[in-house]
């Protein structure tokens, strides 16, 4: 038996937790892999080497996602909201693609009558699984163009994402497939009935944005003790300090989600017909996962 085997499989699988892959759904591609299915990944792994080179020109560009600072005065710029939606609009057709595998995956819809516990269906699954992988490198590939082409960096976009998304349209904070999976002598399929588990997912998922948010809000009130914002009212600047405090407080709290500011909510309102379809639940793991190195 080859000895590196369990070495290799093991850092393939912190390669794919490392690069975001946190939907459930693509534990059928690590199962795979560590039964053999690595070189196949490798081959792949190109894609995701493309996104990051162009991860890289975007934080030249931008800066990483802690230093973004949100506009002092509070409100969420017309422009910034028309790039924000233009980076999602270019990822559509790839959203859906990835929308509709985990759909079948996590729900059994397998096409034509082929059962879905059958030797057939567990291919057809698996296949499906495999198609993940080129799948969220053409995401990210896709996003991160969209980017670069809107003016746009990663920071400032997870924060018009998390703001308009979670604490004004009110989106539940974990969304997503119906599988999960938990590391052992194995991997093993299990349901999100798993109050435990929805819990761990929601926690992991707070704690990531809390510190994202606060960093950007910390920044925001740096900016606003200069003299060029002298002018801005006393109500802003005692209802952001008292917001940090409370995200320095609950480490599960997101920015805002108590009580988004006037001055935010009525940036965000003439866009609401465009923000409300432009949320994927599905795609909540993937879309907040990148980190910047």
């Amino acid at each position: 038996m080859d000895s590196s085997r369990p070495e290799s499989s093991n850092s393939t699988k912190k390669w794919l937790i490392g690069c975001g892959i946190g939907c459930g759904v693509v534990i059928v591609i690590v199962a795979l892999l560590v039964t053999g299915g690595v070189l196949y990944v490798r081959s792949l792994v190109k894609g995701f080497e493309d996104s990051e080179a162009m991860l890289k020109s975007l934080t030249e560009q931008h800066g990483r996602v802690n230093e973004f600072c949100p506009a002092p005065e509070g409100g969420i710029g017309p422009d910034r909201l028309e790039a924000f939606l233009q980076a999602r609009e270019a990822t559509v057709s790839i959203r859906e693609k990835i929308e509709n595998t985990i759909d079948t995956l996590s729900e059994g819809k397998l096409k034509g009558d082929v059962d879905e516990g059958s030797a057939g269906g567990v291919l057809n699954k698996l296949r499906l699984g495999f198609g993940m992988i080129p799948r969220i490198a053409e995401f990210y590939k896709v996003r991160t163009q969209a980017l670069l082409d809107a003016g746009m960096g990663l920071g400032e976009y997870y924060y018009i994402y998390t703001i308009a998304y979670y604490s004004w349209l009110g989106k539940p904070v974990s969304e997503g497939p119906s599988l999960q999976f938990r590391e052992g002598e194995e991997f093993h399929f299990e349901d999100w009935d798993d109050e435990e588990a929805q819990q761990l997912q929601e926690d992991m998922l707070r704690r990531r944005l809390n510190r994202m948010l606060l960093s950007m809000l910390r920044n925001q009130q740096e900016k606003l003790a200069g003299e060029e914002y002298a002018e801005v009212s006393v109500e802003w600047k005692d209802l952001l300090d008292a917001e940090i405090e409370a995200l320095e407080a609950d480490s599960h709290r997101i920015a805002w989600e108590k009580r988004l500011p006037e001055i935010i909510a009525s940036s965000l309102e003439p866009f609401r017909a465009r923000l409300e379809p432009s949320y994927s639940s599905f795609l909540t793991t993937i879309e907040l996962s990148v980190e910047q190195k």
